[in-house]
């Protein structure tokens, strides 16, 4: 389990670097991913199935917006899942 929130860090971090500028800033976007962070290790240790879930949706979804170079979309990323853990 530890190993897969070390894991799920670093995507994180890989996921809140500089882009090009939209509305939603690299700065907006990687104090998303912190407070993200902080509230997805809290949900691996209440509720696993739900973390999976999440891990799951990271694998699929984050990749294709870090392509796309659209820090909006990144930033909504981030903030859906926050208010779904929280």
């Amino acid at each position: 389990m530890i190993k897969k929130v070390l894991m799920f860090t670093v995507l994180l971090t890989l996921g809140a670097t500089s882009y090009a500028v939209a509305a939603c800033t690299p700065e907006d976007a990687m104090a998303k991913a912190q407070e993200f962070q902080q509230v997805i290790m809290q949900a691996a240790q209440k509720d696993p199935q739900k973390y999976q879930e999440v891990v799951t949706a990271m694998q699929k979804d984050l990749p294709e917006l870090q392509k796309a170079n659209n820090m909006d979309a990144i930033c909504k990323f981030y903030d859906d899942w926050t208010a779904k853990l929280k």
